[in-house]
Formats: structure tokens, sequence, C-alpha cells
């Protein structure tokens, strides 16, 4: 009644013959060596019976097929490898018993090594005969003991790919930290430095292909012979060019960089006016004249969608323009004993 079957292991019971719960759960393991799907055949027979209600019902596969007839093509009118079998007027397929098996495995209790090959495992059905009777014998309590006993196994012999999350240290966001607690300027500091080393490093990390020029704040762009404060280039190609100002830029001060426009309009650059705030007429001015406007509100909003190594990667732009551009010894100890409160308020979460 199981077709013709494959010829069998050494270590497989002969066909048709009857097994204890006990003995079934000992020839699982010996067959997990070999097929690892072994477990989740066993598991979906079981499974496939329930839905047929038929545990207990029958005293052997053969009257099992009496009842519930076999169907030897697909709906597709294809050879069925699988096991499907009359249910009423529908049928019913082995296949989704051991998906569920099969997710059971891998995604609930996530152990990725059970292989994922529902087709070839239940198409194997033919080489188990003794398990399809002797399934069929066991009452609830035995049906329960072998179904914790073969799950148990395979949990306990395949590897757990689930991810503590006690395990994982929070990533730090550090750009946003500095945005927010960092001050622009602070009494001692050249004006302006801290401002546009924050811009820099907010372009460096939001286009980092693009090659960067920027100098310490008052160098002059005119006389360095750039466009702006930071000029991002492709190749020889401006592509993006900014102006830093450490203040809130009115319309007066909005007006005045009408030079600056119109060089990166000119070169079809993006034109990027960064202030610490701007009025609503300045602001009304720049966006007319098709330039991009960023205070350090909008910033910092930009920046909190970062994930954290790309604000990783801005901190450190920050840390470089302030250590190897602006080489301000009054900004680097500061920048100093804030990274100092920000390690140690980081481990005292982490504790």
């Amino acid at each position: 009644m199981l077709g013709h079957a494959r010829a069998l292991p050494e270590d497989d019971s002969s066909p048709g013959s009857l097994v204890t719960p006990e003995e079934l759960v000992d020839q699982v393991k010996v067959q997990f060596k070999r097929r690892k799907f072994a477990v989740g055949l066993v598991l979906a027979i079981i499974d496939f019976y329930r839905k047929l209600d038929a545990l207990g019902k029958f005293t052997s596969f053969e009257e099992f097929l009496a009842a519930h007839p076999r169907r030897e093509k697909t709906g597709a009118g294809g050879t069925a490898n699988t096991l499907i079998v009359e249910w009423g007027d529908r049928t019913l397929s082995l296949r989704p018993s051991f998906n569920k098996v099969q997710r059971l495995i891998r995604v609930e209790h996530k152990r990725f090594d059970f292989p994922n090959a529902p087709g070839h495992a239940t198409q194997a059905w033919v080489n188990y005969p003794e398990w399809f009777d002797s399934i069929l014998q066991y009452d609830e309590a035995e049906i329960r003991a072998v179904e914790e006993g073969v799950l148990q196994f395979v949990l306990e012999v395949l590897p757990s790919h689930e991810v503590d999350p006690s395990s994982l240290k929070p990533l730090a966001r550090p750009f946003a930290r500095l945005l927010e607690d960092f001050e622009p300027s602070c009494t001692g500091e050249k004006p302006g430095a801290v401002f546009q080393g924050m811009v820099f490093a907010y372009i460096r990390a939001d286009a980092p292909h693009l090659f960067l020029e920027v100098a310490k704040v008052g160098a002059g762009s005119k006389r360095l012979q750039r466009v702006g404060d930071i000029d991002g280039w492709q190749g020889e190609r401006l592509v993006i060019t900014a102006e830093v100002k450490s203040y809130e830029l009115d319309l007066r001060g909005a007006e005045g960089l009408g030079t600056f426009i119109g060089e990166a309009s000119g070169r079809r650059a993006l034109a990027t006016i960064a202030a610490l705030s701007f009025t609503d007429e300045a602001r009304e001015f720049l966006e007319g004249e098709g330039v991009r406007v960023l205070d350090l509100d909008r910033l910092h909003s930009l920046v909190d969608l970062w994930d954290p190594l790309k604000q990783q990667a801005a901190f450190d732009a920050f840390e470089y323009y302030v250590h190897h551009v602006e080489k301000s010894g009054p900004i680097s100890k500061r920048l100093a004993e804030f990274v100092e409160a920000e390690e140690g308020a980081e481990d005292e979460s982490g504790a």
C-alpha cells in the first residue's frame, strides 16, 4: 500500500513492523545523523493524523488508507510524491504538516541548521511504513511522549540562533548627542568654529562619496579660491557648497550672500546656508533663491533619523575637524571632557 519504497539503510526498522514510542524516538535519533528531516517527518505524521482525527481510530496504516484513499495525482495532474489522501470531499497532504513543524523548529525555536527542504522530506514518507503503522496504535500520552522526546532531542543537538537582547550593548548615537549637548560656542573659543565643524561632519557623513574641502573658521573662502566655507567635489565638479554662520541670520545678512548664491548657481551646485537660526524673512528669501536652508534644529532632526554607524561616522568627522583642521586647544579639551562624560553615562546605563 505504500508504493515502491527505496532501499532502507541498515539502521532502519524492517517495513511494517510496529515500534514502541521509546523505540520510535530512538529511531529518529539514529536517522537524524544522515537525514535531519526525519525529526520533522515524524512530527508531521502526528500532525497529519490529528487533522484527520485518525489517532486511536485505526489499527493499521492499511486500514487508515481504506478510509482515506491515497491520491497519486496532484490537483494539477502531476505525480504526487508526497502523501495525499481523500478527506470527505476534499484532500489533505502531508506537506502542510511538515511545513508547520519546520516553522516550529526553524522560526519559533531558531534552529536554522534544520534543513529547509519540505519537498525532499515529504517525498521520503514511503521509507517509514513502521512509523505510519505504529503511531496509529499509540494513546494520547504516548503521542505526547514522542512529540516531546523528538522535539527535545532536536533542540538539544542543533544550536539556537536566537539573540539574547540582554547581551547586546545599545549602540550609541554620538552625533545626535553632540548636536544636543555640545554648545556651539563657549568663552575662549574662536566664534563659529564648533558650528562649522558640525556642518562639515554632517556633510561628510551624509555624502561620503564627495571630496570635501574645509579650512579653519575665518580662513577666507575667496583667498583659498573656494566657493563656500565647505565645498564638496566629485572629481573636478563642485556638487555641494555651504556657507556657515554661527548666529541668527536675518534678511540683511541673507541678501549679503548674493555672490555666493550666484557662483553656486552658475556651477549648478547645491547651495546650502547653515546658521544657528534664521528669521522668517531670511528663510523665505533664501528658499526663494533655491538655497537649502539648514539651522541647528533642522540639523538635529535630520541626524536623529540616522542609524548609529552613520552617527559614528559624523562624530569621527567632527573629531577630525577639531584636531586636524581647526586645531583649537580649548575646543579639543572641551570635546575630550564631553566624550569622557558620555562614556561614563553609557557605562552606568549598561551596568
